[in-house]
């Protein structure tokens, strides 16, 4: 049989071990959350510095992926075409908004690992790590094939050359009505012909 003492302390011993995996929980999150923070205010600040091969040109690319700043050789002009030459721009951009990206997976990769899924916090509950792809790595470049057209050669930038069609011919103004005399009466039947 038990007592009322009994059950007192077997109910005090549940709330200690749930005060205890409340206060656990609670540090993990502001753990996780100032992890977050720093992850993100590093992102933020990422940067990549690419350089194309033969050192004529170097760009460096945002956190966003963007343009952030582009450098050219003093004699690039001279050992280069302006079709090779966007080009090398192109691929650069693209490498270095590929490196960005994968600096911030990275950053955010250790965050992400630990993170429990639902249905381990809640019995029952459906699992979601189905639904949140994996970062992917993004150090894989794929690049373009060359474009033949070129301003120089005589290319053209447009994929048919053929001329363009001939418009078709203006339509042929509408007739104006005659202005109506102001003594005129009202009809006398307001069902007219709309003249």
């Amino acid at each position: 049989m038990t007592t009322a003492g009994d059950d007192r302390a077997r109910l005090e011993a549940r709330n200690a071990a749930m005060k205890d995996q409340m206060d656990t929980l609670l540090e993990n999150f502001e753990r996780q959350t100032a992890q977050l923070r720093d992850a993100q205010a590093a992102a933020a600040e990422t940067t990549a510095q690419v350089s194309s091969p033969d050192g004529l040109v170097r760009a460096t690319i945002d956190a966003g992926g963007s343009l952030a700043k582009l450098e050219f050789a003093p004699h690039t002009f001279e050992r280069t075409t302006p079709a090779q030459l966007a080009n090398t721009v192109q691929t650069l951009v693209r490498q270095g908004s590929l490196q960005v990206k994968q600096k911030i997976a990275d950053l955010m990769a250790p965050i992400t690992e630990g993170l429990p899924d639902l249905a381990d916090l809640v019995e029952g509950a459906p699992s979601l790590a189905g639904l949140v792809p994996p970062i992917p790595a993004f150090d894989d470049v794929v690049e373009e094939a060359p474009r033949h057209e070129s301003f120089e050669d005589g290319g053209s930038i447009l994929r048919n050359e053929q001329a363009p069609p001939v418009p078709a011919p203006k339509p042929a103004p509408k007739r104006v009505r005659p202005p109506r005399d102001e003594d005129e009466e009202p009809p006398s039947s307001w069902m007219t012909r709309g003249d």
